[in-house]
C-alpha cells in the first residue's frame, strides 16, 4: 500500500504530491486525494512517482481522471518517475503523450521532460 505527502515549492508553483511505495485498486482514495489537491494549484499538479515500484490500472484510471479535470481548467498534470515498470505501465496504456517522464520535480515544474538525452519544452502534457 503506497503513502501520499503532499509538499509545494519554497517559490509560487503547483503543490507537489510524492508518492511512496506499491499503488493498486487496494488504495481507493488515490484518485479523491489527487483531484482533491488539484483545485489548490489552480489546475495543476506534480506527482512525484520517483518511490514507487509499481502501479496497476486503477491508478492509471485516478491519473487520467485527474489530467482531465486538470484539462478541463486549462491545468496540466505532469509525472515525474524513473522507474522501468511505470514507465512500462504507461507505454501499455498508450498514454506515453499524456503523461510525458519527467526525471525530477524541477524539470516537471519547469516543462521539460527528458527524451532520448535532449530537453524538450512541453505544454499542456504534450511535447513541443
Amino acid at each position: 500500500m503506497g503513502q501520499v505527502v503532499v509538499t509545494r515549492p519554497v517559490e509560487a508553483g503547483p503543490p507537489v504530491l510524492t508518492l511512496t511505495g506499491e499503488w493498486d485498486a487496494a488504495d481507493e482514495q488515490l484518485g479523491e486525494s489527487l483531484l482533491a489537491h488539484l483545485t489548490v494549484g489552480d489546475g495543476h499538479l506534480v506527482i512525484d512517482m520517483l518511490n514507487v515500484s509499481f502501479i496497476d490500472s486503477s491508478v492509471v484510471r485516478a491519473l487520467v481522471a485527474v489530467h482531465r479535470e486538470a484539462a478541463a481548467r486549462d491545468g496540466w498534470v505532469r509525472l515525474v518517475y524513473t522507474h522501468h515498470v511505470i514507465r512500462r505501465v504507461i507505454e501499455i496504456c498508450g498514454l506515453t503523450e499524456l503523461f510525458p517522464q519527467f526525471g525530477s520535480v524541477e524539470a516537471a515544474m519547469r516543462g521539460h521532460e527528458r527524451h532520448g538525452g535532449e530537453a524538450l519544452a512541453v505544454e499542456d502534457g504534450r511535447t513541443r
